[in-house]
């Protein structure tokens, strides 16, 4: 069985994946300074890109830039350089952060999205033989979409599921010979918990081998990676994508912890807050410059996704950029309580590992003057009340250590905390005015 889908690129020499991203990177940056009049203005004045090195001399381009640009010149602002005409495909962003934006695509660029994803697929040992069930929910989002064709892509059979209910999707899962399954993370747990009240076990009553998660980072933290596998007797694989630029990553069949970048899609960038690249084993903010999308083509984007370029190969072969664990932080997500950074993301791997917690919510609010953060968490409802308030005593503990701050760990009636089928929003920032 093949590893790779296409060897070619993904076991690329540095010298020529560093040509061919070069070649790309001087026809986008034209195309966009050429066909976008969003660009020609922005890059007004702005160096000729010859070089990977000369990128480093344009403007970042960022998310509040296509909002404000969409809700000037709505609907999709004149980011677009292509002929209407020429597209056939619209997505929007999910809208965690503000006013969700539209995003247009020739069938060239469609095309390149689940191709990426697809090879994601691939890299997670899915194959022709697999049924495939998106369960993702079906509307403009990307998410849907791009999973249903990059598994049409492999040649695999796919279960439409994206306007099924949660009790319909389990139904299926032990119904029909479904072996792989996409979802958010927070809804590969809702999914397992709604099927066990149901005596229902998904590791055992169905024939899933494989899941896969996108749209959050959950699958990239072990405890949550663990407990999705445990519920359903699958590998559990983490697909970090941008509906504004590709399925952009992947985690692949040696499970080492690392992340690939698809960097022959998207010219990827690891700067430090001076803007300047972090060497192999630092940290910075990734950003990407798209090679392949023609209708809304975006230069040096920045993602607001924290990551840590690794300094070391993965076993599985692939000469691709990786990076350490995937997104560990975003920083659009980042607060500061009492002069402490904290991330929702760090917090979820301090409360994941405690199997007494069927679902969590991070609080943030000012008490008796002072900010505080408030974790409730939505017990097993297996636990006796004593057993409950010891496991609030531990995780209490657990968050201060890993924190290096008080929480209050409070527990809510078992079931009481909201579930999501898209991306889960267990944050609530409650202080009127935030000090950051």
């Amino acid at each position: 069985m093949a590893r790779y889908l296409e060897p070619r690129l993904e076991r690329a020499s540095r010298a020529d994946m560093r040509r061919l991203q070069a070649r790309r990177v001087r026809q986008q940056v034209a195309h966009a300074r050429a066909r976008s009049p969003f660009y020609r203005r922005k890059l007004a004045g702005a160096p000729t890109v010859k070089t990977l090195e000369d990128l480093a001399r344009l403007p970042f381009t960022t998310k509040d830039e296509l909002k404000d640009n969409q809700a000037a010149k709505p609907p999709w602002g004149d980011v677009l350089a292509v002929p209407f005409e020429d597209v056939l495909r619209i997505h929007m962003t999910s809208a965690t952060t503000g006013r969700p934006l539209a995003f247009l695509d020739t069938a060239e660029d469609w095309y390149g999205f689940y191709h990426s994803y697809a090879r994601a697929l691939h890299a997670f040992g899915v194959r022709k033989a697999d049924m495939v069930m998106a369960a993702f929910s079906y509307g403009p989002w990307i998410g849907y979409w791009s999973g249903f064709y990059a598994a049409q892509d492999l040649g695999c059979l796919v279960f439409p599921a994206g306007g099924l209910s949660t009790e319909q999707r389990i139904d299926a899962l032990r119904t029909w010979p479904i072996t792989v399954l996409g979802c958010t993370p927070s809804y590969a747990l809702f999914l397992a918990e709604q099927a066990a009240k149901k005596g229902i076990d998904l590791a055992k009553d169905t024939k899933v081998r494989i899941t896969w998660h996108t749209g959050e980072p959950g699958a990239s933290i072990p405890a949550t990676k663990a407990k999705i596998e445990a519920a359903f007797g699958s590998r559990a694989y983490d697909l970090p994508g941008l509906t504004e630029i590709a399925a952009w990553g992947f985690e692949c069949d040696a499970r080492s912890g690392l992340v690939h970048v698809n960097e022959d899609y998207c010219y990827p960038e690891v700067l430090d807050e001076a803007g300047e690249p972090v060497r192999p084993g630092g940290r910075g903010e990734l950003v990407f410059t798209s090679l392949y999308r023609k209708a809304m083509p975006l230069i040096r984007y920045r993602t607001r996704d924290v990551v840590q370029l690794a300094d070391r190969r993965c076993p599985c072969g692939r000469t691709l950029l990786a990076l350490e664990g995937g997104v560990l932080a975003r920083l659009d997500d980042m607060k500061k309580v009492r002069g402490i950074i904290v991330y929702p993301r760090r917090v979820e791997e301090l409360v994941r590992p405690f199997s007494g917690v069927d679902e969590f919510q991070i609080v943030f609010r000012r008490h008796e003057g002072l900010d505080d953060i408030v974790v409730r968490i939505d017990p097993s409802p297996a636990l006796a009340r004593a057993e409950c308030d010891g496991l609030c005593r531990q995780l209490s503990e657990a968050l201060r250590v890993g924190l290096g701050i008080r929480v209050t760990v409070e527990a809510t009636e078992p079931g009481a905390l909201p579930r999501w089928d898209h991306k889960a929003r267990r944050v609530k920032d409650e202080r009127t005015e935030v000090p950051f």
